[in-house]
């Protein structure tokens, strides 16, 4: 937009009509000079106001008027040296008249045109036509032309001095508010950068944006938004506005090379006069190639943390003021701040994401853990399963086989979540191929084993306690890898499971034994995995093996069920509101 053009309207907003009439009203009755005030198109923003009787008769009518403008137009115009002369008018050889320039940083805004009262008596013939001319009264008007007195040339001198201060007061208002206005329109991208930060959860195109108005608003040639990569040190190109893929191409920008950006990180803004001769720029034939000549860099800094740089480069030599500075500033704490947010946003996104499948794969995993025990001649089952988190590594199952035999499995996978789940389907898995195909429980114990170390790495282990019952004859054939013991109660004594081996997982050739029980009438039987021995109150004690005894005699008398559930709302009042930090299973039999 060409500031002509745009002027007039910076000359209305600087000051009221109503102040510009007063002011002209103030001039012209201290200089008996009669004052009109143009726009750089030649429209008039105040006036005419009189300063003499003779023209104060001839505003009194509109034919006067339109003479009384047509003078000091035709002044105006003879201002302008490039202007085409204006038609002579009656005026011009009774007033003198002369225009003062209203100019804004050396750009013309306007003008003031000042007409004197005339260098002596005014003929009466011509004050006659004038009077025919304007639809005046003749005598009226030859009465005021009598009344005129000519400048001496002090006063001439003192009214072209005071018409000059008051278009320099003119002029200096409209850089004022021409100023104000920058201030507000930079001051509002500030504001709609915070907005677009805010509105938007895209990075990339948001910062293409913001690139866009820090060039729009400082009036630059072009900027680059730089995001910092902690790992390796490098800025990486996020946004530019006007800088081509060539000179974007030059070559990689790493903190540890350079330092305009490393110190622009460390909170400092560096200002550099002369891109393409500072010894500081990397590529300064690249930047020259490129026509940038000045640059601005300011850090993007959020609570301390720094995230990137953002660059702005004129095309011509160009010191930045404090202001440009500050605006910057203003802006980079806004982008860092919606940076941080959007990356924020995104790994809420994934969160939500990872949390909407693990509640699915939990889903999944608890369609693997038996919904209600399996109904066994002579033997109540109770069973009771407590992940930590959606997903577990603890496990339980019954696997029915012919001839009234039933397998009680129990494990406990290294790990939690994700990786544990896996590899507890995969246990299961496992087991319920080799406990269909299989006789003797050692041997499938060992394929098991087998299978875990070929699907494992090392570190990666299992616990698994399995057996099976015949409700018949009530003997029990298990086998213990690793797991935690399980207790048998028999008329108020516990004994503990034992015979077996090591963990699963570790040793691909590891054997097993088995072992042999016959259960009685009221036996029980709890298997557990150590989140029920391990839960921890705020005192940092373990609920302990001692306490897990307690509760199984102490819920003797109940049903299966509700022995599992008692003990579970025991190690819940024991650990109170402390964390659970482990799975917790309980399986118990008893035997009628």
């Amino acid at each position: 937009m060409e500031y002509e053009t745009f002027c007039p309207r910076r000359l209305r907003n600087a000051i009221s009509s109503r102040s510009f009439q007063h002011a002209l009203e103030v001039l012209a009755e201290a200089t008996s000079a009669t004052l009109v005030l143009f726009d750089v198109a030649g429209d008039v923003l105040a006036g005419p106001v009189p300063g003499n009787p003779l023209i104060r008769a001839l505003l009194t009518t509109d034919l006067g008027r339109s003479l009384v403008l047509a003078t000091h137009k035709a002044c105006l115009n003879n201002s302008h040296p490039d202007a085409p002369a204006s038609p002579p008018v009656p005026l011009a050889g009774l007033l003198g008249c002369f225009a003062i320039p209203l100019t804004i940083a050396d750009r013309r805004a306007g003008s003031l045109t000042i007409a004197d009262q005339g260098s002596g008596p005014v003929p009466r013939q011509i004050v006659s036509a004038i009077a025919a001319q304007a639809g005046v009264d003749e005598g009226v008007l030859q009465e005021a032309a009598s009344r005129l007195q000519p400048w001496t040339p002090a006063q001439a001198s003192a009214a072209r001095s005071l018409g000059q201060l008051l278009g320099d007061l003119f002029g200096e208002l409209c850089a004022k508010e021409s100023e104000l206005d920058r201030r507000v329109e930079e001051l509002n991208a500030v504001y709609n950068i915070a907005g677009l930060m805010a509105a938007s959860h895209d990075l990339r195109q948001l910062l293409h944006k913001v690139a866009a108005v820090v060039c729009d608003v400082m009036k630059v040639k072009a900027c680059s938004i730089r995001l910092l990569d902690e790992a390796t040190g490098r800025l990486a190109i996020m946004a530019v506005h006007n800088l081509s893929d060539e000179y974007l191409n030059k070559g990689p920008v790493t903190i540890d090379e350079n330092p305009i950006d490393a110190k622009a990180l460390q909170g400092q803004m560096i200002r550099i006069h002369d891109v393409p001769n500072d010894p500081r720029i990397r590529y300064p034939q690249e930047a020259r190639h490129e026509g940038l000549v000045s640059l601005l860099v300011c850090g993007m800094i959020y609570r301390g943390k720094p995230v990137g740089v953002l660059r702005v480069y004129t095309g011509e030599s160009h010191v930045f003021t404090p202001f440009e500075e500050s605006l910057l500033q203003a802006v980079t704490s806004q982008v860092a701040a919606g940076i941080i947010n959007a990356r924020l946003f995104a790994e809420t996104l994934e969160a939500e994401r990872v949390s909407r499948q693990l509640a699915y794969a939990g889903e999944v995993q608890r369609r693997m853990i038996p919904a209600n025990p399996p109904c066994c001649e002579r033997v109540e089952i109770g069973a009771v399963y407590r992940p930590t988190f959606d997903v577990g590594g603890d496990f339980y199952d019954f696997i029915v086989m012919a001839r009234n035999n039933l397998g009680v499995a129990i494990a406990d996978v290294s790990g939690k979540g994700v990786p544990a789940s896996l590899q507890m389907a995969s246990l299961r898995a496992a087991l319920r191929v080799n406990a269909h195909h299989m006789y003797h429980i050692d041997r499938i114990l060992a394929e098991v084993n087998r299978h875990m170390c070929r699907d494992t790495t090392p570190g990666e282990f299992a616990s698994l306690f399995y057996g099976v019952i015949n409700a018949a004859s009530g003997r029990f054939t298990y086998c213990n890898a690793g797991h935690n013991p399980p207790m048998l109660l028999r008329q108020g004594e516990i004994q503990y499971l034992e015979t077996g081996g090591i963990v699963l997982g570790i040793e691909t050739e590891a054997t097993f034994e088995r072992g042999l029980i016959d259960l009685q009438m009221d036996d029980i039987l709890l298997l557990y995995t150590d989140g029920a021995v391990e839960a921890l109150n705020f005192a940092d004690e373990q609920f302990g093996t001692d306490r897990l005894t307690d509760s199984l005699r102490r819920y003797a008398d109940h049903p299966a069920q509700r022995i599992a559930q008692n003990i579970l709302w025991d190690i819940r009042r024991f650990r109170g509101l402390a964390d659970r930090t482990d799975d917790l299973t309980l399986v118990v039999l008893k035997v009628h």
